[in-house]
């Protein structure tokens, strides 16, 4: 794909045969729009766990949270199902599965360090938060991230 300014706000296009005419601004905003995250990601300290339901031989290691979600490495192949997830880290249960969620993804393979076995790197997107919760969500990430 080449750009071609033909003045110095519009720029032309050409993708897949198809001249596009866009302006510099629209152009930036496109760029900026599809590589930034709404919530800044923060890695987590070890030991930290999401829960989903009420069976804590479930939990399964987090990679990453943010505000608006978390990703977690999972060795099933099928998506988690339940109606709300919990973290649970230093042995403290801190949202009593009450943070309802929209999975995300769960096709990219990781291979751990330690060489055991592959396991897939799944995503989750919170649904709305209350204050209560967005309270506690803030918390946890000061405790328990990497800065």
């Amino acid at each position: 794909m080449g750009y071609f300014p033909i003045c110095c706000d519009t720029i032309i296009s050409q993708k897949n045969g198809t001249v596009v005419m866009n302006t510099f601004t629209e152009l930036i905003d496109k760029m900026f729009t599809l590589k930034q995250r709404k919530d800044r990601r923060f890695k987590v300290q070890d030991r930290v766990f999401v829960v989903f339901g009420p069976l804590l031989h479930k939990a399964k290691p987090i990679i990453d949270i943010s505000m608006s979600g978390l990703s977690y490495l999972d060795g099933e192949n099928q998506p988690t199902r339940s109606n709300g997830l919990n973290i649970l880290a230093n042995d403290f249960l801190y949202f009593d599965n009450k943070i309802s969620f929209i999975p995300v993804w769960g096709s990219e393979t990781v291979d751990l360090p330690d060489n055991s076995d592959r396991k897939n790197r799944c995503a989750v997107k919170f649904k709305r938060l209350s204050l209560g919760q967005k309270s506690k969500l803030k918390n946890f990430i000061r405790a328990h991230t990497m800065a």
